[in-house]
C-alpha cells in the first residue's frame, strides 16, 4: 500500500479532474482582488492549449480562445512597459483562473 499512489484510491472521474480543480483553487486564491497581466497571458495559453486539443470545439469556445489569445499577447508584451486601460483589467476577469477552470472543467465533462 504505501508504494501506491493515494489517489489512485479515488474514482477516475475524480481524479482526472484533479488538475482542473486544482487550477480553480490556486487561481481563486491569487486572484482574488487583481487579474494581472501575467496570469490574463498564462490563462489565455492554457485555454488555447486545451480549445487545441479537443475534437470538436464548439464556436463560441473558438472565439473565446481566440479573443483570449489578442488579450495575453497585448498583456505580456506591455508588461512592465506601459499602463493598460482600466477596460483590459475589466475584461480580463473573463481570463482569470476562475472562470478558465471552470470551462476547462465542464466542457471536459
Amino acid at each position: 500500500m504505501i508504494g501506491d499512489l493515494w489517489v489512485s484510491i479515488l474514482p477516475a472521474i475524480l481524479v482526472d479532474k484533479l488538475g482542473p480543480v486544482s487550477f480553480l483553487v490556486i487561481g481563486y486564491m491569487v486572484e482574488k482582488n487583481f487579474v494581472g497581466r501575467i496570469a490574463t497571458f498564462s490563462n489565455s495559453l492554457a485555454i488555447n492549449l486545451y480549445v487545441f486539443m479537443l475534437v470538436n470545439p464548439s464556436p463560441i469556445l473558438i472565439w473565446y480562445a481566440n479573443i483570449g489569445i489578442i488579450m495575453g499577447l497585448l498583456a505580456i508584451t506591455t508588461y512592465g512597459r506601459q499602463s493598460l486601460s482600466k477596460y483590459f483589467y475589466y475584461l480580463s476577469w473573463a481570463y482569470c483562473s476562475v472562470v478558465v477552470g471552470v470551462i476547462i472543467l465542464l466542457t471536459g465533462l
